[in-house]
């Protein structure tokens, strides 16, 4: 997740320092209507205009590419239109369109737009997304779904792939907090197996190692599933918690399968001691106990 930080900068990254397009740059566009220029202002002009591009640093060692640049002084905006795209082998950015606005602080950016990060000494992240905009001042951004494809986060390291979706993600890069609304799905998947989550909503606060899931949240590993209107992992406190709608577990043990309904459960972080709580009702299918002596007396 710390490296997942970089790849939701990186877009401000890439404008915040004035980028460049290999595509010639379109005039400023005035709302007044302006005298014609004679030849030899025409040519002046265009003389400036290619030393201010030509002294535009590149960003990140790369070039932004887009269809059309526009760029307006008075709003210390830049726009860039139609296949917009950055590459410089670390980092790939595409979209259908961005916007620079300095004097917001945002970086905001729309249709289709692609986010990856390829470290060879590190994960791999993809973002893909309808409409993005992140403030680079505060360290605010939201990714938003205005289709019917989620907002989608894949990363990929030596041990594990994990991916995410939901309509809607808002992420803070200072205090680490990341907020995924609307139908969150999240699976990982290691050698040893693959755990899947999902529920309405999901609160990480990275710094904290804290997991927040409301409404029809479930968690599973394949073996073991839990359902709950609310299910909370605090890494700090070494806990788990499960409450609201009546918790369900079930799963499959050493000792046999097993279904359990109680007010609430909690659990340390490892799931090695668990306490039910409220009106606790359930089932356990054993070999062990079918097999004993005495259900031959029934």
């Amino acid at each position: 997740m710390k490296q997942l930080l970089v790849v939701f900068s990186i877009l401000g990254t890439i404008l915040l320092v004035g980028c460049r397009t290999a595509q010639v740059p379109s005039p400023d566009v005035q709302n007044i209507p302006q005298p014609k220029q004679t030849l030899a202002q025409k040519k002046a002009s265009l003389k400036g205009k290619t030393q201010a591009a030509s002294a535009v640093p590149e960003a990140l060692g790369g070039l932004v590419k887009s269809d059309e640049w526009v760029i307006y002084k008075d709003k210390q905006q830049e726009e860039f239109k139609g296949h917009v795209s950055y590459d410089n082998g670390i980092y790939v950015f595409k979209s259908g369109y961005a916007l620079s606005d300095r004097a917001q602080n945002t970086i905001t950016a729309s249709q289709n737009v692609y986010l990856k990060q390829q470290n060879p000494q590190g994960p791999t992240y993809q973002i893909q997304c309808d409409w993005g905009r992140y403030n680079y001042k505060t360290g605010k951004g939201t990714l938003k779904s205005t289709s019917k494809n989620p907002v989608r986060l894949n990363m990929q390291d030596a041990t594990q792939t994990v991916t995410a979706r939901a309509k809607q993600i808002t992420f803070n890069t200072t205090t680490q907090i990341f907020i995924l609304t609307g139908d969150v799905h999240a699976t990982r998947t290691t050698p040893e197996g693959t755990q899947t989550m999902q529920a309405d909503k999901a609160t990480v606060k990275q710094l904290e190692d804290f997991v927040h899931l409301e409404g029809n949240a479930v968690l599973s590993d394949g073996e073991h599933t839990l359902q709950a209107d609310t299910v909370i992992y605090d890494g700090a406190k070494n806990e788990a918690r499960a409450f609201g709608a009546r918790p369900l577990a079930t799963g499959t043990t050493e000792q046999g399968t097993f279904a359990i309904i109680a007010d609430s459960v909690s659990s340390d972080a490892q799931g090695t001691v668990v306490h039910l709580d409220g009106r606790v009702q359930g089932w356990l299918v054993s070999p062990e106990i079918n097999n004993n002596k005495i259900n031959k007396q029934f």
